[in-house]
């Protein structure tokens, strides 16, 4: 279901003054054990007319990217420049190339969540209304403005759903030559570009989408499962980063299975699957686990369960 307005239309202006300090909110802390969603971001598709010396379409999505990774809740992965990753993991394939500290293939990542963007203002405006770098305001204007608007798209890979919906703008004053539309030698993204009007409205716009579309995120918490097993011995996937302990209990299920609603295809239900072994953690490290087998046969991907002492069975 798509949250809070529509995929189209939106029609949202916030005029901050110049000089403010730029939006910064503090998001909310994830649920302990929160797993990090892995994450695409595609070129956006630029709306505005702006075909000027910035390539809006690929310049803001990398300065979402950045926003991104700054919040330290989702892992982000290429997509736009995947073509020279592909490249580059066939060419270390060849025989010419020795095999030592070659990459192993099968290991990319896949995106669960993929963000699509529309720009759909990208404006300077002042006393005669007009477009960027417009010779119809080319000096002498007073209260100049720089604006900038997104909308972004949050898709689950999956099932093709649109998780969310995303309006964001940003505006900041400008004076001085920045009122004259003389933006001649600054790259996009640089340390000068958000220093003028438009890079300030630009940072402005891309962290308030941050900001509202981390928090529609979908994040799933981590479930302890068996990582590798034998007859006697047993590795799980957590260790003091989930708060595993020397001497935890954990009984064994198989993977149960999804039940689903006959007309729509949803999952309506789920049944767990039956228990087949019991552990006891022998060692604990920083991301694994070491245990023993107490009774049954585990196998690799099955569910842990932490037995509590009210629920153990008496010797």
């Amino acid at each position: 279901m798509v949250k809070g307005m529509g995929v189209g239309g939106f029609l949202l202006l916030a005029v901050f003054a110049s000089g403010c300090r730029s939006f910064q909110p503090q998001l909310p802390p994830l649920p302990p054990n929160t797993i990090k969603p892995v994450i695409a971001v595609t070129e956006f598709e630029n709306e505005t007319g702006f075909s000027g010396q910035w390539k809006l379409g690929r310049g803001i999505p990398d300065l979402l990217v950045v926003e991104l990774m700054n919040t330290h809740r989702v892992i982000l992965v290429d997509r736009k420049n995947l073509g020279d990753v592909l490249g580059e993991i066939k060419r270390q394939g060849h025989d010419l190339f020795r095999k030592e500290d070659s990459v192993a293939r099968g290991r990319l990542k896949n995106a669960r969540y993929l963000i699509r963007g529309v720009i759909t203002d990208f404006t300077q405006t002042g006393s005669s209304s007009a477009w960027f770098k417009s010779s119809k305001a080319a000096g002498g204007i007073t209260g100049a403005r720089a604006m900038i608007m997104i909308n972004l798209t949050l898709t689950d890979v999956e099932t093709g759903e649109i998780i969310s919906c995303v309006p964001a703008e940003g505006s900041a004053k400008a004076s001085g030559k920045w009122a004259r539309f003389d933006y001649n030698g600054v790259a996009f993204g640089g340390d000068l570009f958000f220093r003028t009007p438009i890079g300030q409205a630009t940072q402005e716009a891309i962290r308030k989408a941050v900001y509202r579309l981390a928090q529609d995120i979908p994040y799933t918490t981590w479930k302890a499962r068996v990582a590798d097993a034998t007859a006697e011995t047993v590795i799980i996937n957590g260790g003091e980063n989930v708060g595993v302990q020397e001497g935890d209990l954990f009984d064994v299920r198989e993977e149960g299975r999804s039940v689903t609603d006959p007309g729509t295809g949803n999952t309506i239900d789920h049944i767990a699957g039956k228990v087949v072994a019991r552990i006891k953690i022998t060692e604990v490290r920083q991301t694994v686990s070491d245990g023993i087998v107490l009774s049954g046969r585990p196998r690799r991907g099955y569910y842990l369960e932490k037995v509590t002492p009210s629920i153990m069975s008496p010797k």
